[in-house]
């Protein structure tokens, strides 16, 4: 029995926050930098598969704002955008959901003996867990990598194979790990770190894009559990 470490992307991938990560960032920056007008230069940048880190640089180049500012703020902000994020995820939301099938697909995961979960996002930890929380599946995902160990992907990928080797007490071949994610950027993180891919079409990207990638395995969701379990070369 060779074991499979499965790393799953957060956004689009397990659940649908319903923007609530937009509208942290968006409150952090008012809050801190005083801009009453930041939902425009936040509405022209992309966030469906960057991290945190990257996304931040890029609304702060929007509005205008310094990169040395950001710098000197920085604590300040991931402070703020945490504590709008966990405020906004508490509002009533119809768009707010785990994705098809996931839950019960990390229900037949986790009772596998050759199988170890972890996470690979661009969210920072703390985002993470708060985005996992208020659906309760943080219990599934003991560790991985966030974009507060590395601001880039493919290096949060590696970190998450690294920690979850060392919890598991030996090193999960690159063959044995699989990245499922909903962007190109995930299929590529996988791709640079010599792991295999899955890609699901449940969040903002479209199929085409995703077909450019070249993932493994492109799936619409994960509602179809045998075929994700083909697809991670596991035994029904």
């Amino acid at each position: 029995m060779r074991p499979t470490l499965v790393l799953f992307d957060i956004d689009g991938t397990l659940v649908d926050t319903g923007g609530a990560g937009r509208i942290g960032l968006q409150e952090s920056f008012r809050s801190v930098f005083g801009l009453d007008d930041i939902d425009g230069p936040v509405s022209r940048v992309r966030f469906d598969g960057k991290t945190d880190p990257t996304i931040i640089a890029d609304i702060a180049r929007e509005a205008g704002i310094p990169a040395a500012d950001v710098e000197a703020r920085y604590t300040e902000l991931q402070e703020g955008y945490v504590r709008s994020l966990r405020s906004e995820l508490t509002a009533p939301n119809p768009r707010r959901r785990v994705m098809p099938g996931v839950r019960p697909l990390l229900e037949i995961l986790s009772t596998r003996p050759d199988v170890f979960l972890g996470l690979v996002t661009g969210n920072i930890e703390e985002g993470a867990r708060a985005k996992l929380d208020a659906f309760a599946l943080n219990g599934y995902f003991v560790d991985g990598g966030f974009a507060s160990d590395h601001p880039e992907r493919s290096e949060i990928a590696r970190i998450a194979h690294e920690r979850l080797s060392r919890r598991a007490g030996f090193r999960f071949p690159p063959d044995r790990v699989v990245v499922i994610g909903d962007t190109e950027l995930d299929v590529r993180c996988a791709r640079s770190n010599a792991f295999r891919a899955i890609a699901v079409v449940s969040g903002s990207v479209s199929r085409e894009r995703l077909e450019a990638a070249s993932p493994d395995t492109l799936l619409p969701d994960l509602a179809d559990a045998p075929a994700v379990l083909a697809a991670l070369g596991l035994p029904d």
